[in-house]
């Protein structure tokens, strides 16, 4: 399976140009197999790296950190951080940067005798704008990115739009670029998100503790593939504790199929910390995600 990464990318690179992302950030979309949400529907400041316009914590400061961990079939491994804080009564600003890299790449010659690792990874940093005007946030990423493939070094800018609008009390829609190319033409490392979520028992009550059963849509487009589906629903209690599931029908390798993913996260004070399992691209091997968002000044 890490060979078939290393094909894909090299096949990519050739049409890299330094107004959007390298081609091995679609390494990103394996890490993206351990979301229960559509990407479009991703909060905190670590959501900013898929949606510029993700419900961040009404707070001074907050921050959020992620690390994704797949099986050593898939042999990739990543991590997302992000800062946000409240500029002016309907402002926020933020700080998105991550990293996935691609472990164990052993390079040979006539023999199979090692000789070294072969270096894969892409790294973004980027720096968001949010602006909410009656239940409607609009939010732009722009992401400088720095890639390694083999002995290439490549560097590139991306420009992120994002929106999310909660069209009532119980209905939120969303959509997002991610990884936009500045030069506005179509590559492949561009994907196009859109998610919507609907509160499905509003009242609803676990003893004395209030509760709702969300249920999720989602839908992911990238070029040269076919369009990818998302179906899934949550357990919100009390706000301290919170339960997602999904299944994603996605089409890779000429063959498609549902992949399903779980996510339990849990609140207490300032923190939240959040585990997610999922069974990885066309099922091989498992992707997990470890999460945790603390807000620093209230």
């Amino acid at each position: 399976m890490r060979t078939a990464l290393f094909l894909i990318v090299l096949n990519l690179w050739a049409g890299y140009a330094s107004g959007q992302a390298p081609g091995s950030a679609t390494l990103w979309r394996v890490a993206a197999a351990s979301l229960t949400r559509p990407p479009a529907l991703e909060t905190g400041p670590a959501g900013l790296a898929w949606n510029p316009a993700a419900p961040l914590e009404h707070s001074s400061l907050s921050a959020s950190v992620q690390v994704v961990q797949t099986s050593d079939v898939v042999g990739l491994s990543g991590i997302l951080m992000g800062v946000s804080r409240h500029a002016g009564q309907s402002g926020r600003i933020g700080i998105s940067a991550g990293r996935v890299d691609v472990r164990d790449l052993v390079r040979t010659a006539s023999s199979p005798t090692s000789l070294g690792t072969i270096s894969v990874y892409e790294q973004f940093l980027g720096l968001a704008g949010q602006f909410e005007f009656r239940g409607l946030v609009l939010g732009g990423l722009a992401r400088v990115h720095d890639a390694r493939f083999n002995l290439e070094h490549n560097h590139g800018f991306t420009f992120d739009l994002g929106a999310r609008l909660r069209a009532s009390s119980r209905l939120v829609v969303a959509a997002a670029t991610h990884f936009l190319a500045i030069e506005l033409g179509d590559r492949e490392p561009t994907d196009y998100y859109v998610g919507a979520e609907y509160i499905a028992t509003p009242g609803l009550s676990i003893g004395r503790v209030a509760a709702e059963i969300i249920v999720r849509y989602g839908t992911t487009y990238r070029a040269s593939e076919k369009l990818e589906h998302a179906l899934g629903a949550g357990l919100q209690v009390g706000g301290h504790f919170r339960m997602d599931a999904s299944v994603v029908r996605e089409t890779g390798y000429q063959t498609a199929g549902w992949r399903p993913a779980v996510a339990v996260s849990v609140r207490v004070g300032k923190y939240q910390l959040g585990i997610a399992r999922s069974n990885g691209l066309n099922d091989l091997g498992a992707t997990y995600r470890i999460g945790l968002d603390a807000t620093l000044i209230q």
